[in-house]
């Protein structure tokens, strides 16, 4: 009886992340975006984002006023406005977009 109990807890233990992973996700969907943004610094940049269970113009919408943080992981810029944000394996419409994704790592 103790060890049917035992293997029946470590199973729930083992697959309670995996369905705790799965409602977190709202509709089961992760949508890759990179996008051009205006920081407050004044810099222009290009980078990646990951929305889940949102439409483009609504998480376009809420990116105003986010932090981008810089490659150290610890200082960062805040979002001024987006020129435009794409599907990850899309082109951009602007030259200038274009331009400073090839200069820009992924």
């Amino acid at each position: 009886m103790n060890s049917k109990l035992l293997l029946l807890m470590m199973t729930m233990f083992l697959v309670s992340p995996f369905t705790l992973a799965k409602s977190l996700d709202k509709n089961g969907v992760r949508t890759y975006y990179k996008c051009y943004l205006a920081l407050n610094d004044k810099s222009d940049v290009v980078h990646g984002f990951v929305s889940v269970g949102k439409t483009q113009s609504e998480f376009e919408s809420e990116l105003e006023g986010r932090i981008v943080y810089y490659a150290d992981g610890v200082t960062g810029s805040i979002i001024e406005s987006v020129y435009e944000c794409v599907a990850a394996d899309k082109l951009f419409k602007s030259k200038e977009a274009r331009e400073l994704e090839a200069k820009t790592p992924f």
